[in-house]
């Protein structure tokens, strides 16, 4: 259950793990995308991890076995973070009015960033993306 980094370092990094089985998947996505955004603006890191918890949890409660969490920081002329959750159920996430207990994660991450749900068989993938606008977001240059 250990991160992996992937792809090219100048143009984007990948962070993922499984996360199905595990105790604490939520802590552990959560643990990840603080310590990869270690350094950027405060409130995009804030918003990024409670996008995470809301799309983790939902996968870990409605989802099905596998569940992946990989985040993605792309850097050039549209820098963003994306937040990809994958697991193994083809239902697609459903929406509830904000306001009903325990029902308004999804909602919770369409305010903060662009959600898109992309269907592959034999699951799906949910994608959160924080486009990144604001050059002074950005981790400064070591």
């Amino acid at each position: 259950m250990s991160p992996e980094c992937t792809a090219d370092p100048s143009r984007e990094q990948q962070w993922s793990c499984r996360l199905d089985g595990a105790p604490y998947a939520v802590v552990t996505a959560r643990s990840l995308a603080t310590a990869v955004l270690l350094g950027w603006n405060a409130d995009l890191v804030e918003d990024v991890v409670l996008v995470t918890s809301e799309l983790v949890t939902n996968a870990i409660s409605h989802g099905a076995a596998p569940v992946t969490f990989a985040l993605t920081v792309r850097k050039g002329v549209k820098p963003a973070i994306v937040i990809d959750v994958t697991d193994a159920s083809p239902d697609l996430p459903v929406q509830d009015l904000p306001g009903e207990v325990g029902h308004f994660g999804l909602w919770i991450a369409e305010e903060l960033a662009r959600v898109t749900v992309h269907p592959a068989p034999p699951g799906k993938t949910v994608r959160a993306t924080f486009d990144v606008i604001d050059a002074s977001l950005l981790p400064p240059v070591p």
